[in-house]
């Protein structure tokens, strides 16, 4: 399977376990899954732009940085509540906000493939 393949697979499984996690209130679980919906969305676009990924978060961001800086904002934003969803109680509000935010992610590289 190719790699852009896999992504989207990836993303289809993230995004419908998060939100079945956010249907039964595990906020935590549903935050972590969100994020990494995220991660493979930021990745898509990468691809798309500049045929290679970010090989960690860290290179991920700078790539996003100067590539895409609607995504970069996103994920830099959210990164908090990724890393706050292992050791702190996330809240109902933060895991909308969350999955929210990687709607606007989704939505973003739809209308960047028409460019």
């Amino acid at each position: 399977m190719a790699e852009k393949e896999i992504i989207e697979k990836n993303l289809k499984e993230y995004l419908e376990i998060a939100d079945y996690s956010f249907s039964k209130k595990k906020f935590n679980s549903a935050v972590i899954l969100y994020y990494k919906a995220l991660v493979e969305i930021c990745d898509l676009e990468l691809l798309r732009k500049l045929n290679k990924i970010g090989a960690n978060h860290a290179e991920r961001f700078e790539l996003l940085k100067m590539h895409s800086s609607s995504l970069y904002n996103i994920a830099s934003k959210l990164f908090r509540f990724y890393r706050d969803s292992y050791s702190k109680e996330i809240s109902e509000t933060i895991a909308k906000l969350v999955r929210e935010e990687v709607e606007n992610a989704k939505r973003i590289i739809s209308s960047n493939k028409k460019d």
